[in-house]
């Protein structure tokens, strides 16, 4: 057996001690020792992942089984005894079966409660009278480490210091302990201050058998991921961007959040409910209020919610990939449905006002929904009528069409639509329609500078080509190359109805949208030479990640008003054709003010504007690949660009070369941004003339990709 020291000379004489005192050997070899732990300290772990695999009820005493590791799933040995676990918090809930007509889906009922009293001093005012003692829902948090038994290998068990069978009796809420409902178990943990080493998990299981529950089992109804997240941040390590981390930064997991926001929670000093659905619904619709510990006024007054607020879908995701229950937000709740509908927090109440207000014109069902039924469904048939339009109805240019002859333009435009029998009209005859506007932009190079025009297709009687395809020839002032290329866009507006859920003649329809459908067209490029292989502008936003948050509602029946009453929605290219740096009149306003598209979406998102509302950004700004897709931060085709002109307070007329306008657009015009920019061939603050297209080196440095690309400078998350 090979020995391997510092020094084998020691190791010898060491042996041969050991063989003087302890005479000869038998010629049998010991026992094997016990296999040293593999694993790291929580100190050696960028991230932790923990995972729960068991949990048991004994005599009311509950015990939870569960792994920790770090990122790549090495075990973490520690967790009992490292000094800088500053939070453990565990809870546990039944969920309980709700009676009433039609189907009610089941709501948790946490064990672990308080009868809360109202700190009279934090009473906001004007809240006098609903200030009132509130139930609220809790962890167990004071056992923490001590409670923690560490079984090997990064496996820890869990025993509450709660029984269940001994849970204070509180008026009105049954606490009794049933083994055949579920119960979920939820774990907050974190780790030396910091959210990277902050984990949520929770368990669903039926305590008769010790079993994981299925799916169908339990209550759910959202995923964080596919919900929230399609608009909010989870860069919850970063120092400033919004983030849903609530309650000192240790929770952010719906599945968590419910064992807390139950049915029956409310906030002592407002007497607001904290019920899940009613507080999330009132909090987007910015009419919502409540006292937080240590009598902090969180006020949502002012929340900019950016789609259609009747639209349940915008945060109610079905599919193949959402919790088999997503559809229990469609059966009714009284906190819930009050939310928008009343303006008590009473369930009693509330029903009240639901029957005074409905029962006359809407059938019982519409509401008190069987399992399986509609329900709550009819609040998105205006979206899904609009989304049926969307997807049957399309206009676009025919690219080798155009020609400019004698002040004169002429061009061809094919339309179809999937949901008629008969061939599809051309606007001016089509009565669904209340706006059909063709956009012409040329120099596709250069941000359209080359002009711009709109073309009313409704005012114009066009000559059928063929089966779909209309002809039209208007008057132009725009004189372009042969050669350059141009873009143009169709946007469309149609009527629909709710009842049949499709485009109705506008005006006749039994239960007509409050607003059209707008139906964005494809960007078509072309030249006046009929050439196949234009380029198209540059692509660097994308209609899918606007959607994320806009939902392509752009115009709600609540909720939302885009800009231009929803016409303009190509965000593509479309926007271009006006937002650009020569438009005429732009120059007067200071850069972060001006409408050329890049300074303008950025600033707006950044709330760097002066002549705007501000808005409730629910990401990190400086995270580009919120709106931007991966490729499109490398500033390709930014050479042919002109500069960005405006009007500094002090300066009078300036300009912004085209990278250089972007940057300012969010960090503003400080003295180091501009003297770097400067240095490097761009313009910022200049005289206008100063800068010559093509001589910014920015992307030599900051390109996507690079050692200090704008990916790499920023809080980017892919």
């Amino acid at each position: 057996m090979e020995i391997k020291t510092r020094s084998s000379k020691l190791s010898l004489i060491a042996l041969a001690s050991a063989a003087l005192l302890f005479g000869c050997s038998d010629g049998n070899d010991g026992e094997d020792g016990k296999d040293g732990e593999v694993g790291f300290s929580i100190a050696q772990a960028n991230e932790l992942k923990a995972s729960i695999s068991s949990a048991s009820v004994t005599e009311g005493v509950v015990a939870v089984e569960f792994s920790l590791e770090n990122a790549n799933g090495v075990a973490i040995t520690d967790l009992d005894t490292y000094q800088a676990v500053d939070w453990i918090g565990m809870g546990v809930a039944k969920l309980l079966p709700t009676e009433g007509k039609g189907y009610k889906t089941p709501q948790w009922v946490n064990y672990i409660n308080s009868a809360v009293e109202p700190v009279a001093t934090d009473v906001p005012p004007g809240y006098e009278d609903k200030a009132s003692t509130q139930f609220q829902p809790g962890l167990e948090s004071s056992c923490a480490q001590e409670c923690i038994e560490n079984l090997s290998s990064g496996m820890y068990r869990y025993t509450f210091q709660l029984n269940l069978n001994e849970v204070p009796e509180l008026e009105g809420l049954d606490l009794t302990f049933d083994d055949s409902l579920t119960h979920r178990i939820t774990m907050e943990l974190r780790a030396d201050g910091t959210a990277n080493k902050l984990i949520n998990a929770h368990y669903d299981f039926l305590p008769s058998s010790g079993e994981m529950v299925a799916a169908d089992a339990t209550r759910t109804v959202e995923f964080l991921e596919q919900s929230c997240l399609r608009c909010h941040s989870d860069d919850y390590d970063h120092a400033w961007a919004p983030k849903l981390l609530f309650h000192g930064g240790r929770r952010f997991d719906i599945a968590n959040c419910q064992m807390c926001h139950t049915s029956y929670a409310g906030d002592p000093e407002t007497g607001a409910p904290i019920d899940m659905g009613y507080m999330v619904h009132k909090i987007h619709k910015s009419d919502y209020l409540m006292v937080g510990y240590g009598g902090s006024i969180h006020d949502y007054s002012e929340v900019t919610f950016p789609a259609d607020m009747y639209d349940c879908r915008a945060c109610h995701q079905e599919g193949d990939t959402s919790p088999v229950d997503a559809f229990n937000f469609k059966h009714h709740r009284a906190l819930a449905c009050g939310s928008c509908h009343s303006d008590s927090t009473d369930p009693e109440q509330i029903k009240t006002d639901m029957h005074d207000r409905y029962i006359e014109t809407t059938d019982c069902s519409t509401c008190h929904a069987e399992k399986g039924e509609p329900g709550a469904a009819h609040h998105f048939t205006d979206a899904v009528a609009k989304d049926n339009a969307k997807n049957s109805y399309s206009a676009s240019l025919v690219p080798a069409s155009v020609s400019i002859t004698g002040g004169m333009i002429t061009f061809d435009v094919q339309f179809a639509d999937s949901s008629l029998t008969t061939p599809v009209m051309s606007p001016d005859t089509d009565k669904r329609i209340t706006l059909s506007a063709i956009y012409f932009g040329f120099g596709n190079d250069i941000d359209f500078g080359s002009g711009t025009q709109k073309v009313d297709l409704i005012a114009l009687a066009p000559t059928a080509v063929s089966d779909g395809i209309y002809r039209y020839t208007t008057s132009t002032s725009i004189i372009a190359d042969t050669s350059q290329a141009a873009t143009a866009v169709v946007s469309t507006k149609m009527c629909v109805d709710r009842d049949t859920l499709m485009g109705v003649a506008c005006g006749t329809g039994t239960d007509e949208s409050n607003n059209p459908a707008v139906i964005s067209g494809d960007l078509v490029a072309f030249n006046l030479s009929g050439d196949d292989s234009v380029m198209a502008r540059r692509v660097v936003v994308s209609n899918n990640t606007c959607a994320n948050c806009h939902d392509e509602k752009f115009i709600g029946k609540f909720g939302i008003d885009f800009k231009h009453g929803g016409s303009y929605s190509n965000f593509e290219g479309e926007c271009q054709m006006c937002h650009n740096p020569t438009r005429s009149g732009a120059d007067s306003k200071s850069i972060q003010d001006h409408i050329d598209f890049k300074v303008r979406i950025h600033a707006h998102h950044a709330n760097k504007r002066s002549t705007q509302d501000p808005i409730t950004f629910p990401e990190n700004y400086g995270n580009c690949a919120v709106c931007h897709d991966k490729g499109q931060l490398k500033m390709d085709g930014l050479g042919a660009m002109v500069a960005t002109p405006s009007t500094d307070a002090v300066l009078g007329m300036v300009e912004f070369s085209p990278i250089a306008s972007t940057c300012v657009s969010c960090h503003g015009a400080t003295d180091s941004l501009i003297s770097h920019i400067r240095s490097n061939g761009g313009a910022a603050n200049d005289t206008r003339g100063t800068y010559v297209p093509g001589s910014e080196s920015c992307a030599t440095c900051h390109a996507e990709g690079k050692t200090n690309g704008v990916d790499s400078v920023h809080p980017v998350e892919w």
